[in-house]
Formats: structure tokens, sequence, C-alpha cells
């Protein structure tokens, strides 16, 4: 049964979670103030236009229907939700977005169930600006249930989320706030660990360094008897800090025993995160560790070719670009560069900006001095605004060593 107004919401979802504008599809059979009307429930759909528009968005029409009112319905709705693998139509989706916003039906832990659930659906194949405004109602919910282990949990994936869009003073509030209240309310271990894996992350990169250096202490300690993937994931923070702070032999410590718990037995989405993020540190260390760089590239392909997501092979090129760049490949990496174009877009906020910087210190090798280092400057400041002063500092570093490399180039 298609009804309004769920049906304008479940439009707009679907509309965002595609990245598309509502002049893009609406397309040539309808207008976007007609499209615009059926979003905020002002229009009743046709069935030629709910055939329409399930074919540009790639769902069946069932996709849109309202939730069956049975005396129930909502808990059981979410039970066969969260326990169904998403079949990829959409159908999950639909279905944990309707039962996480009946609230008349549906008691605020098992609402901030669905939602919680609909945000991990989310986390590969929507938006950020999607994800967000599901996770802002996550934290509505949570702090409204009173439950703190809720309420931990709902600022980690804020904080996660500003941090990916690189908004580093959000990101650092929530992941403040998610701590102490783990630690105040002596949560179990593991939602102290991720609060402070978080917190951890987001100190290292608005340039408060010796809190994050202390916070690893902890955390090594916190997580030393922590299971697998939290262990592996502590050590993947830590070296991170490590690399940031030039402590390279303590980086590679951390590295070294994360790649060597980690198995893809184990959990192959992990095992690959984790090597994607290996490689990106040591081509990050000074001196870069290439070799080592190059062969985490190597052995995580065979992986990414079997369950990689778009978003993942995109942050392999990526990855690879600069493997390319350091190791003097500069055709190849200007080939790539070239290749991942406007698809940079789509990264988290460092590692787009990142990318940025690369195909710009090319341009300054390949002789374009000037309009490389007005796009380095640029990028620089970016990350300043946004209150990401190591990624700056970082831009500044690659810009001031790839201006010299060059001068002495021409010396020679």
């Amino acid at each position: 049964m298609i009804d309004q107004p769920h049906f304008g919401r479940r439009l707009r979802t679907l509309r965002q979670e595609r990245g598309l504008s509502q002049a893009k599809l609406a397309g040539d059979n309808m207008s976007p103030g007609y499209l615009s009307r059926l979003e905020s429930g002002a229009r009743p759909p046709t069935p030629k236009v709910l055939a329409y528009l399930a074919e540009q968005l790639n769902v069946p029409v069932s996709a849109f229907e309202g939730p069956a009112r049975t005396e129930g319905a909502p808990t059981e709705d979410l039970v066969k939700a969260v326990t169904a693998p998403d079949s990829g139509d959409g159908n999950v989706s639909a279905l944990l977005e309707r039962v996480a916003h009946d609230q008349a039906d549906l008691s605020l832990p098992l609402r901030w169930l669905a939602l919680w659930s609909l945000a991990g659906l989310q986390a590969e194949s929507t938006w950020r600006e999607a994800q967000l405004a599901v996770a802002q109602e996550l934290l509505k919910t949570a702090d409204e249930s009173g439950v703190p282990e809720l309420r931990v949990r709902s600022r980690v994936l804020l904080s996660r989320l500003h941090r990916s869009i690189g908004d580093m003073k959000a990101a650092n509030a929530f992941a403040s706030e998610a701590y102490a209240d783990a630690i105040q309310h002596e949560l179990p271990k593991a939602d102290v660990v991720r609060s402070l894996m978080v917190l951890i992350s987001t100190e290292a990169e608005v340039s408060r360094l010796p809190d994050a250096l202390k916070h690893v202490t902890d955390l090594e300690k916190l997580s030393q008897d922590a299971s697998g993937a939290l262990r592996v994931e502590a050590l993947w923070t830590a070296s991170s800090v490590y690399v940031r702070h030039g402590n390279h032999a303590a980086a590679a410590t951390c590295l070294a025993e994360a790649l060597e718990l980690s198995s893809s037995g184990d959990d192959l989405k992990l095992w690959m995160r984790l090597r994607f993020a290996a490689a990106s540190l040591y081509l990050q260390m000074h001196p870069s560790r290439l070799a080592e760089a190059q062969q985490v590239i190597t052995e995580v392909e065979p992986a990414l070719d079997l369950i990689g997501t778009s978003r993942q092979h995109l942050e392999f090129r990526t990855i690879r670009a600069h493997a390319l760049f350091q190791a003097g490949e500069l055709d190849a990496a200007r080939a790539l560069c070239a290749e991942i174009g406007s698809e940079a877009e789509d990264l988290e906020f460092r590692d787009k900006v990142r990318f940025e910087v690369l195909a710009n210190l090319i341009k300054i090798v390949s002789g374009q001095v000037e309009a490389g280092v007005r796009a380095i400057e640029e990028l620089a400041r970016e990350a300043h605004e946004a209150s990401n002063m190591d990624l700056a500092a970082e831009i500044w570093k690659s810009l001031a060593e790839t201006l010299a490399s060059v001068q002495s180039s021409k010396s020679a």
C-alpha cells in the first residue's frame, strides 16, 4: 500500500542515498517542482509515477510501501529487518526506516536499535549527509532513553561521521562526551575502548598531540587483553598517532602486531581495512616505507576484487597513486589521478584533501609550479578552517619537500 507522507519520506531518503538532486531524479519526464511536492507529501503518486521513480532509483515499487497497521507490527518488523540480510533492493532499509519512525508503537531502545541497524546498512552505500541525519536521530533517541550505552555508541558514531566530512570540532566534542560518559558509568571495556579510540584520533588531528599520546598509553593498557578485532583497531589507532608524532619505530611495531593478529578467516572486511590503513601509514612515514606499503597493496588486491565496495576500490586506487608517486613512476601516478578525477569527492575529507594535494604535487614536478603551489596553498587553508591542524601541517611539509626536490633537480 502506497500512502503519504510515508511515500514522500521514503522517496527523499532513496534519492539522497544515491546522491541525486531532485532535478536529476526527475529527468525529462517530470518537473523538479512536482517531485518536490511528492517528497513533501503534498501530492499522492500515480501508478505511472511510481513505476518511473522505481525504475530511476533501481528499486521495486514495494520499496515505497507503508507498514501494515496491525497490532504489534513495528516490533515484528524490527525483528525481521535486523535478522535478514539486505538483498540490495532497498527493502530492508525501507522496513527499518518505517519501524524507526513509528514512535507511537515502539519503545525508545527498540527504536534506537532500528536506527542503529539502518545506520549500519548506510555505512558503505549512502552519502554522509544522509548518514548524519540518521545518526542525529539516533543520538536524540539515545538521550531520551537515558541508557548510557546507547548515548555513548551514538556519540562514537557521530564523531566518526563528523571526522569523515572534516568537521573536527564537532568530531572531537562528540568523542570527548562519549569517553567521559563511558568512564562515568563504568561501561563495558569495549565501549570505553571504542570511545577512547575516536577521542585519540580527533585529538591528533586538532593538534592536541600530547593529549592523544597520553590517551594512547591508556588505550594500549585497556586493550591488552581485548578481543582480536578490538585489539587490532586499538593498535591501528596507536600507530596513526605515532606516525604523526614522528615515532615511526613505535608505529611500525604496532602495525606489525595488528597485521599479525588480523586474520582474513576471522573478519575479511577488517583484514582489508587494516591493510588499507597500513599502506597509507607506511607511505606517510619519513622516510616512507615504500616496500612495505607496496607489499600490503599487493596482498590486499585479491580480497578487494572479492568483496570490495565501490568506495573501497576508490580508496585503494588513491593509495596506489600515492605509492606510484613516491616510487618515482610519475606518468603512472598522473594517469591514475586523472582516472580517479572527480570520484575523489566520495572520499573522506582527509583522504580527499591528500589526494588533491598529490595531484597538484604531480603538477609541480611536471613543471606547472605556480598553478600547483596555488592549489596546495588553498587546500592547506581548507584543512586549517576545518580545524584539522595536523593535515594542514602535513600539506605544508609535502609542498616544501617537493619544491626543494624540484629546485635540487634544476641545480643538478
